[in-house]
């Protein structure tokens, strides 16, 4: 009998000697895994990619001084639907016969002579999706494009690697155009027709 059971054991070892080392790996391996799971602390690749994300969002909170703002600019607006856009507060309003139907920050114009976002009154003049958008030193795609005034417009801006509303329109901004984000470009597009105001304010 011993003799026999020492066969037994023999061959177990013989065919699965590789249970042996791969079993108490994979559990080493679950164990780290599991542990990483419950880390509070973001990894470095994660952090990165945070950083310098190309998507940015509008992310300053809204509070109830930012809604009561933004439904005063609507109520002082012109009749019908029109388009306001505060530089100095780098937000649009969408308004519709004095009532607030969409706000968000935007980025205007870097604060320069040549690339400083015109102020004045306009009507949209054309809308237009996925097309390229070409200056004399960029050529960059985007999905909506709302022109207003010659070559300035609203359209979304997805290289954009700050956010939206930040001051660092005053140096990083656009060339002169209304950057809106994604999503919120998509109900402008939708929303507004040819004809819409657009109020460029300082």
């Amino acid at each position: 009998m011993p003799l026999r059971l020492r066969n037994d054991l023999t061959g177990w070892s013989r065919d699965y000697w590789w249970a042996l080392i791969v079993v108490p790996l994979a559990l080493i391996v679950s164990g780290v895994l599991v542990a990483g799971s419950f880390s509070t602390s973001p990894s470095p690749r994660a952090v990165t990619a945070a950083v310098t994300s190309a998507a940015p969002t509008s992310a300053a909170p809204r509070t109830s001084s930012i809604d009561a703002a933004d439904n005063a600019v609507c109520r002082n607006a012109a009749g019908g639907k029109s388009i306001v856009v505060s530089i100095s507060e780098q937000r649009m309003r969408m308004c519709d016969t004095s009532s607030l139907v969409e706000a968000s920050y935007i980025t205007t114009g870097i604060d320069n002579r040549t690339d400083r976002t015109p102020t004045g009154t306009w009507e949209i003049v054309a809308e237009e999706t996925d097309r390229y958008l070409v200056g004399t030193d960029y050529r960059v795609f985007v999905h909506y494009w709302m022109p207003f005034f010659g070559d300035f417009g609203f359209h979304d801006s997805p290289w954009q690697n700050f956010d939206y509303g930040s001051p660092r329109y005053r140096t990083n901004g656009s060339r002169g155009c209304v950057h809106v984000p994604g999503a919120t470009m998509a109900s402008l597009y939708k929303w507004a027709g040819v004809g819409t105001t657009v109020t460029i304010r300082a």
